[in-house]
């Protein structure tokens, strides 16, 4: 297992890092979230987040994708520094996430929260919207139908034309997936998704995210369904009261004592 002070200088696989974090720390007022936090993660890769409620998980999914400014520390995209950058750019350059709040557009379709998930990408802008040109008319249909693809990925195809607060509270997690993918991101946070899933849900979940990773996208995920984190992740990252506690493959992670102990309990069972 590694040293997690090892972290910023050698990859967590070996590849080239397409995402790295240095030093990063955060606090609001008197409580300290996260305090010189390192890792690396490689392309192509799947690394799985683990601790406890309150450990700065979400935190430093903030961080990441601009809705915080770290207090330290630097974060590093494709070896470009980005933590001064706002959210938007960041997700223009490839960043994407879900939260663990669910964050859906409730005043429209499913259909068009996926739509929506693509205005990065797209070139109509204002006065295009309203002259509804030839090209602007092939933009749209060429960003429905690849919203319907993304839907019939997650799932969800046969509900498109819902309100996507008529949803499930688990189907409403796979939109939120389906939206972050379709701003065609090259890292995409997933913040709890197996929340409000039955088993047999999650285990599709688990189909789906290796699925995403087969397409080339880096996927950082933080879950506390163990089985699911467990079976779908490269390398962990355990975070205990805002620091990386530890740092390995899932097999090192489910044999170290005070992991175990601490975080994984009876939950940890050997593959």
């Amino acid at each position: 297992m590694k040293d997690p002070e090892m972290l910023d200088r050698d990859g967590e696989d070996g590849g080239a890092p397409i995402l790295r974090i240095c030093g990063a720390s955060k606090a609001f007022g008197g409580v300290q979230a996260l305090e010189n936090v390192s890792f690396e993660v490689s392309q192509g890769m799947i690394l799985g987040m683990i601790g406890p409620n309150g450990a700065g998980k979400t935190t430093l999914f903030n961080l990441i994708s601009g809705l915080y400014p770290p207090d330290a520390g630097r974060i590093f995209f494709n070896e470009e520094e980005i933590q001064r950058l706002p959210t938007h750019q960041r997700v223009r350059m490839g960043i994407a996430r879900t939260f663990q709040n669910l964050a859906l557009f409730e005043n429209m379709n499913v259909l068009e929260n996926v739509m929506v998930g693509q205005h990065v990408r797209t070139r109509c802008g204002f006065w295009g919207a309203i002259a509804r040109t030839t090209g602007v008319r092939r933009e749209e249909a060429a960003c429905r139908e690849n919203a319907l693809a993304l839907l019939d990925m997650v799932g969800l195809v046969d509900q498109a034309l819902k309100p996507s607060a008529d949803l499930p509270f688990g189907w409403q997690r796979l939109l939120e997936i389906a939206r972050a993918l379709a701003s065609r991101p090259r890292v995409l946070l997933l913040d709890e998704p197996a929340s409000g899933l039955n088993a047999l849900e999650t285990g599709r979940l688990g189909d789906l995210i290796l699925a995403i990773r087969n397409q080339g996208i880096t996927i950082v995920l933080v879950e506390h369904d163990m089985s699911l984190t467990m079976s779908v992740s490269d390398r962990i990252i355990v975070l205990d009261q805002g620091r990386v506690l530890a740092s390995g493959t899932p097999e090192e992670i489910q044999t170290h004592s005070a992991v175990r102990t601490a975080y994984l309990g009876e939950h940890c069972e050997q593959r």
